[in-house]
């Protein structure tokens, strides 16, 4: 008999159902291995991708602005920041033209960090290569390019099931409509 527990083998209306529940799945497994494989450096993903970004801007600096993606909120990437100066993976400077602006740098510590981190994830992103064909890969990188910029572009902002009707509120709680 087939072993179908861990089988995403879905018909299309079964796989619309629950298409936000597998991108939450893969996503949630990607950030664990991620951070198991930044743990070494006693940094959480999160915080690595900041220093990744950093090493890939011009002079591995950048306004402080241009990391907002990076926390869920002001006040998260604030702290993320935070910590991450406090240990010396970053410097923080005022902007020369404007006083309420900061930039944000690499250390010494910081750009090793990010080369750790670059390393280490590159393993992870050869396995996920490793399961696709180039023709699978090339439109996964299309779909996922798309869905980025819509999210970027704030398409997830104001979403709400109820008011789309795709959800009804009832005595009993929610009904699928």
């Amino acid at each position: 008999m087939e072993d179908t527990e861990n089988s995403f083998e879905l018909s299309e209306e079964e796989f619309l159902k629950k298409k936000p529940v597998m991108l939450d799945f893969i996503a949630h497994n990607l950030y664990v291995c991620n951070n198991r494989l930044i743990a070494p450096l006693g940094l959480t993903f999160s915080q690595a991708k900041i220093l990744i970004r950093l090493f890939h801007a011009d002079d591995m600096r950048l306004p402080q602005s241009e990391l907002k993606g990076f926390g869920r909120c002001g006040s998260t990437l604030t702290s993320v920041l935070a910590n991450l100066e406090k240990n010396d993976f970053i410097y923080r400077e005022a902007s020369e033209q404007d006083a309420r602006a900061k930039y944000v740098g690499l250390t010494q510590r910081g750009f090793g960090a990010a080369i750790f981190a670059m390393a280490n994830t590159a393993d992870l992103n050869d396995l996920i290569d490793s399961l696709l064909t180039k023709k699978e890969a090339h439109t996964l990188q299309c779909l996922l390019e798309k869905l980025a910029n819509a999210v970027a572009d704030g398409v997830l902002e104001d979403f709400d099931p109820v008011i789309h009707g795709e959800l009804t509120e009832t005595e009993e709680g929610f009904d699928d409509t």
